[in-house]
């Protein structure tokens, strides 16, 4: 069983680190009005979203506000994620995700230590295929299940994916932001910044993870990130006890970008606790 919580804690892990820059700016959910057709899509931004926070260069003052102004409601993109250790461990993530007032939902592909696996995030529901293991289908888990299994190995996933805490950590534990200069990432015009970050905060986010999904994280973290010129994050990276990071962000406000449910026959029968106790004899 601990080989699959690890992986799913991970997993969990991605999901927070995908929207520690993914926030909306609004204090006000709906969530009905996405969960009427268990599909995400970025709605049009208002024509003066794009301006907010673009003049100016980013300060640990208003790391913020100008994040939270330049990645507002309705918005939409595309990320991949690549992290390699000392010790020879890596994964990648490729993923899209929509920003509605709902809240962030998410579509990913993983590949953690050689393992495949496909998650989707939307409607309060969590959903993974791990090929064989779930029979090629998805194990779906609500999350706003008190009961929920994963309760006692990842903590709330509903929690950890709410944009407004992450907002708070920025808010809280940014200690510094230096301008670094203007450069050019995949083709883009971006300002590099270096931030440093109070890694406490990380941890406090992190609480409900299980601890061997854990880093362990020195009293500062320190990250590479660049904005667009409208403060859209482009890419952030970072080398942190051996472990490196590389994220990058890119089709802003692409309309083909959505993330829907799996359709009924995509679901499998199987319950999440079924999947942890066919896994006790795993490292």
């Amino acid at each position: 069983m601990r080989a699959i919580t690890r992986i799913v804690s991970a997993a969990a892990a991605a999901a927070l680190a995908v929207t520690l820059t993914a926030c909306s700016s609004s204090d006000e959910k709906t969530p009905d009005d996405a969960k009427a057709t268990g599909q995400a899509t970025a709605s049009e931004k208002p024509a003066d979203d794009a301006d907010k926070g673009s003049s100016g260069g980013l300060t640990a003052e208003n790391f913020h506000e100008v994040l939270a102004a330049s990645i507002a409601d309705g918005t939409s993109y595309r990320m991949s994620m690549s992290t390699s250790s000392d010790a020879g461990a890596a994964s990648t993530i490729e993923g899209e995700v929509v920003i509605t007032d709902a809240g962030p939902a998410m579509s990913m592909t993983t590949n953690d230590a050689g393992v495949d696996m496909t998650i989707i995030m939307v409607d309060d529901a969590y959903y993974m295929n791990m090929g064989e293991m779930t029979q090629g289908k998805f194990v779906k888990i609500d999350l706003n299940d008190p009961s929920n299994p994963l309760g006692s190995s990842v903590g709330s996933l509903k929690d950890l994916t709410d944009p407004s805490k992450s907002l708070e950590m920025f808010k809280d534990s940014v200690k510094s932001v230096e301008k670094v200069g203007e450069e050019d990432v995949d083709g883009t015009s971006a300002t590099h910044y270096v931030v440093t970050l109070d890694s406490s905060a990380v941890s406090d986010s992190l609480a409900g993870i299980d601890p061997s999904a854990q880093p362990s994280l020195p009293a500062e973290f320190v990250y590479d990130f660049w904005v667009d010129d409208e403060n859209r994050p482009v890419k952030m990276t970072s080398e942190t006890m051996g472990t490196t990071s590389d994220i990058r962000y890119y089709d802003w406000n692409d309309s083909s970008i959505s993330v829907t449910a799996p359709s009924a026959d995509q679901i499998s029968e199987l319950d999440f606790s079924e999947l942890l106790g066919g896994a006790t004899t795993e490292g």
